[in-house]
């Protein structure tokens, strides 16, 4: 009995070890790629990403969120909500008064109750600090709040000196970042202008793979390899010929039928009062003969989009077809040939995303190493909705309910989803009570035991005794178990 007792308690001390020992400020960096698509690592041109990604979790690819911009899927990918929810819709909107909104504060405080999740980490407090470093939003105050350490966006700042400064941030003597994160402005620069065939995004893509390298190099060089990092994107990119441009100001009158703002493969119309109809119905029939965009009431967005819901969205919205674009992309080639030393004709190929999540050209990679993370665990594709639950379950932090859920990661986490922080902490303390409690109840049976093998060999002395008559039948036995 006393031997299966032993065996109970060294099976709990084995399950309680994983609770007792988790780290209450855990560390994760999280770094973005920006328009690296899904199947960019089956080029050859990235052996250590692929080793890393082997080696960790992963999934095939993230289904991202529409619309397929840097913008809106950074934001969820901090906040865990669709666009209509979170509010930054796309990288510039009409406001309410026909102005065209770009990146501002304004435009990250749609929803003053959604937090990102470099925000949460500084409220949960007991020495937690975030660092970000060039990603999107992350300069404005939430709930009155910025991270500890700030990055501002800088896109002639080398990766490698980005990366230092946020190796520093975590070694930080007074005020250590447990959770980082860095944004990298590649391949998407590039391929924008070139295209995703051009040898030189082959190129680039091994740049990045060594620049990923560098990064693990230095987490271990300064003794960093308990921090968690995640790798991933925002969306893919699809090619567009230069006869596939849409030129939308040739079918709208700005000044006299509707106000617009274009993108390169979105458009959000406002008629002028009176103009709906005429307005819509022209864009309708200049869709029917290219077969280039659709056009939507914002009423019949559709529901898998999860972006119709919000008062940032104009009456009327356009989407490019993939492969298609409209002619704002005119207006970006002279740039494109100045910075790319490149000469745009009618034979040029562009990259250009924003167009429909469901299309794998759109699909994002993923994929992750560290403690928190169970090694060579493929996961299901998942939605980067899902992506706050995940992190808020490594930073050991409590986070608001989201789009998103926690159940795509359960199988490829090391340590089960509990509540939040105070669980894991009631779990410790309850695993040393038991521990203690159950040591001294095996303490005591043993001494239970003992005494009654001492007292059985004493009574059978007395027994021997009086049959021998050595011993006085009126002697006082109430001491003999003083």
């Amino acid at each position: 009995m006393l031997v299966m007792m032993l065996f109970q308690l060294l099976f709990l001390i084995i399950n309680l070890k994983s609770v007792l020992l988790v780290p209450l400020n855990p560390k994760l960096l999280v770094i973005s790629y920006d328009g690296f698509r899904y199947d960019y690592l089956n080029r050859n041109c990235t052996p250590f990403m692929k080793k890393i990604k082997e080696e960790g979790t992963y999934s095939d690819y993230m289904k991202n969120i529409f619309i397929t911009k840097t913008f809106p899927n950074h934001h969820t990918i901090a906040t865990g909500f669709y666009a209509e929810t979170h509010g930054v819709i796309d990288s510039n909107y009409l406001t309410q008064d026909n102005k065209i909104m770009n990146m501002s504060q304004e435009m990250y405080a749609y929803n003053k109750n959604i937090l990102p999740i470099w925000t949460l980490n500084e409220l949960s407090g007991n020495g937690r600090h975030s660092g970000t470093m060039m990603w999107p939003g992350s300069i404005y105050k939430y709930n009155n709040t910025l991270p500890t350490h700030i990055g501002t966006f800088n896109i002639s700042r080398s990766w490698k000196n980005r990366t230092d400064e946020i190796i520093s941030w975590f070694l930080d003597p007074i005020n250590p970042a447990n959770f980082v994160l860095l944004y990298i402005e590649e391949p998407d620069f590039h391929t924008h202008a070139l295209g995703t065939q051009s040898p030189k995004i082959n190129e680039l893509l091994k740049k990045l793979d060594n620049f990923t390298e560098y990064i693990f190099n230095k987490l271990r060089d300064n003794n960093l390899d308990d921090v968690n990092v995640v790798h991933l994107s925002d969306h893919g990119m699809a090619d567009v010929p230069y006869s596939h441009i849409i030129n939308i100001s040739n079918i709208i009158d700005e000044k006299t039928e509707a106000k617009i703002v274009v993108t390169l493969s979105t458009a959000m119309i406002e008629p002028y009062n009176g103009k709906d109809i005429i307005v819509y119905n022209k864009l309708k029939n200049e869709s029917a003969k290219t077969s280039g965009f659709e056009v939507y009431w914002k009423k019949d967005i559709p529901d898998k989009w999860h972006y119709r819901n919000n008062n940032r969205i104009s009456k009327i919205f356009l989407i490019a077809k993939i492969g298609y674009a409209f002619d704002e992309l005119f207006k970006s080639m002279k740039y494109y040939e100045k910075a790319f030393n490149i000469t745009i004709n009618n034979q040029s190929q562009f990259g250009v995303h924003g167009y429909d999540n469901g299309d794998h050209r759109m699909y994002p990679i993923f994929f992750a190493r560290g403690p928190a993370f169970v090694s060579h665990c493929k996961l299901e594709p998942f939605n980067s909705v899902d992506l706050l639950s995940l992190f808020c379950h490594i930073l050991n932090i409590n986070c608001q309910q989201t789009n998103g859920t926690l159940n795509s990661f359960d199988k490829c986490l090391q340590i089960p989803p509990s509540t939040d922080e105070s669980s894991y902490i009631y779990l410790g303390i309850m695993g040393v009570v038991i521990v203690t409690v159950i040591i001294f109840f095996v303490g005591y049976l043993y001494l239970q035991q003992r005494r009654r093998q001492v007292e059985i060999i004493y009574r059978r002395i007395l027994n021997d005794a009086k049959q021998e008559q050595f011993w006085d039948d009126q002697q006082d036995t109430e001491y003999v178990w003083h």
